[in-house]
């Protein structure tokens, strides 16, 4: 697994695939959960997906894209856009989650990186 430098994240959108970035796990009434967003580029501009899901482990599940929702009527992910820049999409994002401009991930890595996270309960 490599995070991807910043000058790739552009390029790697602007050519129709996705990047990932995990942002952490919380809690829910005592269920572990995890946050994560999607970023992409479509004819109407560029938008994220922002998903909780539960951590569905001990259900044998073993990718997070097939853990439950937390938020039922969010199971595609909470969508934010589409902007016409990826400036503007960021912005916006900050101002709900918490980005690491260092922590982009190709599209189907956060398996990977969800298995290195500590548990932190």
């Amino acid at each position: 697994m490599r995070y991807l430098n910043l000058s790739e994240i552009l390029p790697i959108i602007n050519s129709g695939k996705e990047v990932e970035q995990f942002l952490g796990e919380f809690f829910t009434n005592n269920f572990r959960c995890f946050r994560y967003v999607t970023l992409g580029k479509t004819k109407e501009g560029y938008f994220a997906l922002i998903f909780e899901k539960f951590d569905d482990s001990d259900e044998g599940f073993t990718r997070v894209y097939d853990y439950s929702s937390v938020e039922p009527d969010d199971l595609f992910g909470k969508e934010v856009g589409p902007f016409e820049s990826f400036e503007e999409i960021i912005k916006k994002l900050n101002g709900e989650v918490t980005l690491d401009s260092e922590k982009y991930l190709l599209s189907g890595y956060l398996v990977e990186e969800i298995k290195t996270e500590p548990n932190k309960t």
